[in-house]
């Protein structure tokens, strides 16, 4: 079993592709680290707009964000 990239708290961002434009904002926080499904990880990440997403670990990568301290981060069971 491989291990997460990102941590429940950690600040990530989304690499855009084409068609994600409808994504708002940039930076996001981990709220849920996904089972492997088909050697694919993923991830529940709330943005600042509130709104949860699913991306894959893939679409990620670290944020430029120096800390999430303070956020609440709706923690569940991996």
């Amino acid at each position: 079993m491989s291990d997460a990239a990102f941590k429940i708290g950690q600040v990530v961002a989304f690499g855009r592709g084409a068609g994600d434009g409808h994504i708002r904002g940039n930076e996001f926080t981990v709220t849920r680290v996904m089972p492997l499904e088909s050697g694919f990880r993923s991830y529940r990440v709330r943005g600042e707009d509130g709104q949860e997403r699913a991306f894959q670990e893939s679409q990620l990568r670290p944020g430029t964000a120096a800390s999430s301290a303070g956020q609440q981060v709706e923690v569940w069971p991996t």
